[in-house]
């Protein structure tokens, strides 16, 4: 009997120990089946949470894209507001420096047509100073990389900046002579820089100082430096200098500037794979040294000096342009280069129509024109075996990269841009002109 009990005892503390365990575990399942649902609900508010996150992101990312736009659109637009009153400003101060041979000016005339053309040059440096920066911190800056010998850049640089020089008191003293001096880099961008450096040489100098420019070639690059007499900086504000829009305590001087030049300078340097570099001491003036990558093959060679308009062959220009003022302009231009007979379209189609007829040797066509615009003009030339073969000079206002590629992109032999300088008209003119850029009519009519 008492074994039969403790057989009894036994079953009923196992079925008990089992009931606890079934119960625990049914617990356990529950508290899992809670904490499964909390983490499940969890995992779900994260991820309407990361949803949501996204969705905001997206959208605040459309919303700077959109203002990015904007911007750029405002500042291209305003580039061409600007542009098309400079390009008589500085056209017609030019055409009175050209024409200053045959028509004296008396002293004081000169020194206010220097005085026109020297504020017209710095709107002109504002108006690129902020294209160029947008267009870097835009991600689309575009270079068209190529042989330069900077001291030929630089000469002409020194060239443009003598009456300001001359104006100032200052000693701008051309580079001497380097042999076979190549770098590799984008000419008019190269332009730029040494302009803003030599400008600021010039202007932050002292009275009767000097501006000196040296240049040395080695096996690891070519460098450029420009030299002042100026007060000079402490070591501890350079890195200043190329911070945008900071002109280090200078914003209420009467010298005028906005602190964009140095800081798209180094900019533009650096994506042309170089370096700008300041070394300064207080006293003794600054240095501002341009190192690049030097060109390996033998750089061709190019006139310092602009192509005389005697140069010029005879031949027929076509100017398609709307603006009165740009055509007046572009009259007197092409009387004093005195071998160019000039017929002028103010619209698209009327372009087409002149250029059928007269079949010119040349043709300058202004992109921004009232209806057609000057692409479309340009794909309909194109399409005509009459016209198909006559150089096309795009003109603009509009200067931004992305315009300019378009352009190239479009088939135009150049993309002057506006104010347009009269040298630069007269080289484009002769190289548009020369025999290998178009056929001759007769070899057209054999055709």
């Amino acid at each position: 009997m008492q074994l039969v009990l403790v057989v009894v005892a036994l079953a009923l503390s196992g079925c008990w120990a089992g009931l606890r365990l079934a119960i625990r575990a049914k617990g356990e399942a529950r508290t899992l089946r809670r904490l499964n649902a909390t983490l499940e609900a969890r995992a779900e508010q994260r991820a309407r949470d990361l949803q949501t996150a996204l969705t905001l992101a997206e959208g605040q990312a459309a919303q700077v894209e959109a203002a990015h736009r904007a911007k750029t659109e405002f500042l291209a637009s305003m580039s061409h507001e600007l542009r098309t009153p400079l390009n008589a400003v500085i056209g017609f101060a030019d055409l009175m420096r050209l024409n200053e041979a045959q028509d004296p000016l008396s002293h004081r005339q000169h020194q206010a047509l220097e005085q026109i053309r020297a504020a017209g040059a710095r709107l002109l440096t504002l108006v690129d100073e902020v294209l160029n920066l947008a267009d870097i911190e835009g991600g689309r800056l575009a270079l068209s990389v190529e042989r330069v010998d900077p001291l030929l850049v630089a000469r002409q640089v020194c060239d443009a900046l003598k009456p300001m020089a001359e104006a100032a008191g200052i000693d701008l003293r051309e580079p001497p002579a380097v042999a076979g001096l190549a770098a590799r880099a984008d000419r008019e961008r190269l332009r730029q820089v040494l302009t803003a450096l030599i400008a600021n040489a010039v202007k932050y100098n002292r009275p009767g100082g000097a501006v000196l420019i040296e240049a040395r070639q080695s096996s690891d690059g070519v460098s450029l430096s420009v030299h002042d007499t100026g007060p000079g900086l402490p070591g501890a504000r350079l890195d200043g200098l190329f911070q945008p829009f900071n002109r280090l305590g200078r914003e209420t001087s009467e010298v005028p500037g906005a602190g964009l030049g140095l800081a798209v300078a180094r900019r533009l340097i650096q994506a042309m794979d170089g370096r700008l570099e300041a070394e300064s001491r207080e006293g003794e003036g600054s240095v501002f040294t341009v190192h690049l990558p030097v060109a390996v093959e033998t750089p061709r060679l190019v006139s310092a000096s602009p192509v005389p308009a005697a140069a010029l062959p005879d031949a027929t220009l076509l100017y398609v342009e709307d603006n009165p003022s740009n055509i007046v302009l572009m009259r007197h231009v092409v009387a004093a280069l005195g071998r160019i007979q000039l017929h002028v379209a103010e619209t698209g189609p009327d372009g087409l129509t002149l250029a059928r007829d007269l079949r010119p040797d040349v043709i300058i066509l202004h992109i921004n024109l009232p209806g057609m615009d000057g692409f479309a003009v340009k794909a309909r030339l194109a399409e005509d075996a009459l016209t198909r073969d006559v150089p096309v000079l795009a003109l603009s206002a509009r200067a931004a990269f992305a315009d300019i590629r378009r352009g190239r992109e479009a088939g135009f032999a150049e993309y002057l841009t506006k104010p347009l300088q009269i040298p630069a008209l007269v080289e484009a003119l002769s190289r548009a002109l020369s025999p290998k850029a178009a056929p001759s009519a007769a070899d057209a009519d054999a055709a």
